[in-house]
């Protein structure tokens, strides 16, 4: 049986993917926000968090993504030691103690 066709055809819009950066981020909801903690006041951008968007103030980076990551955000796994940033990581919240842990580990304590 054959593929039915589009019934929209030439009406459709095109889906064409958006670049998301730092200066469409600042013109955002929360752009006054987001200009001040990503942009310098010389007008030089940053290098952004990759959890929270605050500018990096050192040189912390995931073990798994290499994304920058501010002191905030910082969280080395609890069975290696590695650094993991929040998309990264997981939580585990089990015991009585928060435990950060990286992909690696997080597969052993499944």
């Amino acid at each position: 049986m054959p593929k039915r066709g589009c019934p929209f055809a030439a009406a459709a819009p095109l889906q064409l993917k958006v670049r998301v950066g730092q200066k469409e981020l600042s013109r955002g909801v929360c752009g006054e926000r987001y200009s001040r903690e990503i942009f310098d006041p010389s007008g030089a951008a940053s290098v952004a968090c990759c959890s929270c968007v605050r500018a990096v103030d050192g040189k912390a980076v995931c073990g798994q993504c290499e994304r920058a990551l501010c002191r905030r955000c910082v969280r080395a796994c609890w069975g290696c030691g590695a650094v993991a940033c929040a998309l990264c990581g997981l939580v585990d919240c089990s015991d009585i103690y928060e435990k950060a842990l990286c992909p690696s580990c997080a597969v052993f304590e499944a």
